[in-house]
């Protein structure tokens, strides 16, 4: 054999063997415990890597690049206190982050069983399924997904309850809502299956919760250059406004939701303290019949039996002081009879 040929030959076997490393060097994947890769062929979804991994078939491919699917989820921005978008995926080199991480949505409504609304925030901590990374594939909008089902779990858990329940049972419903979670992963995993698993593993759940504003606060339209003087008589009128519309706070302008809330605080109370809320509520539907007839400009000649002042100590007090029609002017008047007299003929 000539020494040419050998010298072909071996040529051509480092060139074979060049293109060998690197192929295996460009297809080459290392996968960990926190971090895999989601790969695809022309029928879609193939497998989630594990280990470290070489794609052998040519057909086999990473997916990555501006055509892979949205993996972002809402987050807590601890710099701002507002919320930001993290994406789980690396567009560039396909990575996708398995490690827990916790979705914030933005506070949310929620009724409970008794017809009160809520304003929920809510804390979720997932992390991301290797096993199931199949459903995150074929979802194109994942952060919608994810925050649609913890907010229909926490509606779902929080209508079953009265709203005294809920102030006293935070930690059995965030563990009802986990399970409810985890249930809908496993459901939505089978064949036959009912919903859709999101491809997701639900670590804990946390959520604090308010009451909504009864009233806004009052628009204030102010020129750009506005005084001091100006503002200060815009924001006057403004809170005239606003108190002009809502009138006295009584029983009458209660709303049911705020009337259940006051049936909760007479629980387990004694008969003395619920007698003096109660009579301080009577009080102020009062003071609202009687502003809203001085309203009407009119003159109106009302009773102290009818503003339910009869037997008051300043009603008492005025019939002791006031003098008998058959006493003598400058007589004191007695000390007990008179009134029970008084009272009589009143």
């Amino acid at each position: 054999m000539s020494m040419a040929l050998i010298i072909a030959i071996a040529a051509l076997v480092g060139v074979v063997l060049l293109g060998i490393g690197f192929y295996i060097w460009t297809r080459y994947y290392e996968a960990r415990a926190d971090r895999t890769f989601m790969t695809q062929d022309d029928r879609g979804f193939k497998r989630a890597l594990a280990g470290k991994v070489v794609l052998w078939d040519y057909e086999e491919s990473v997916v990555k690049g501006p055509s892979a699917p949205h993996i972002e989820y809402v987050a807590l921005d601890p710099a701002t206190g507002g919320r930001r978008t993290v994406k789980l995926m690396d567009v560039k080199t396909g990575a996708i982050n398995l490690r827990p991480q916790y979705c914030a949505p933005l506070p949310f409504d929620a009724i409970t069983n008794d017809s009160h609304k809520v304003i929920v925030d809510v804390r979720v901590q997932f992390s991301l399924n290797r096993d199931l990374l199949k459903h995150v594939y074929e979802i194109q909008e994942f952060a919608l997904a994810l925050e649609t089902r913890i907010q229909s779990a926490f509606r779902s858990e929080i209508g079953k309850r009265n709203d005294e329940d809920l102030r006293r049972g935070l930690a059995e419903v965030e563990r009802a809502v986990i399970e409810l979670l985890r249930r809908a992963e496993e459901e939505g995993d089978e064949a036959g299956e009912r919903g859709m698993a999101l491809g997701v593993r639900f670590h804990t759940a946390n959520f604090t919760y308010s009451q909504p504003d009864e009233f806004a606060a009052p628009d204030i339209a102010l020129p750009p250059n506005a005084t001091p003087e100006q503002q200060q008589q815009a924001i006057v009128r403004a809170a005239a406004a606003q108190r002009a519309a809502q009138g006295g706070q009584g029983v009458l302008s209660l709303r049911p939701q705020q009337l259940d809330q006051l049936s909760d605080v007479f629980k387990g109370r004694d008969p003395a303290a619920t007698a003096a809320i109660l009579s301080m509520l009577e009080m102020q539907t009062r003071q609202n019949i009687a502003e809203a007839l001085a309203a009407s400009g009119q003159l109106i000649v009302v009773t102290p039996q009818e503003l339910g002042l009869l037997g008051a100590t300043a009603q008492r007090d005025a019939m002791l002081n006031r003098p008998r029609l058959d006493q003598p002017q400058g007589a004191s008047p007695p000390p007990n009879g008179g009134l029970r007299q008084a009272e009589t003929r009143t």
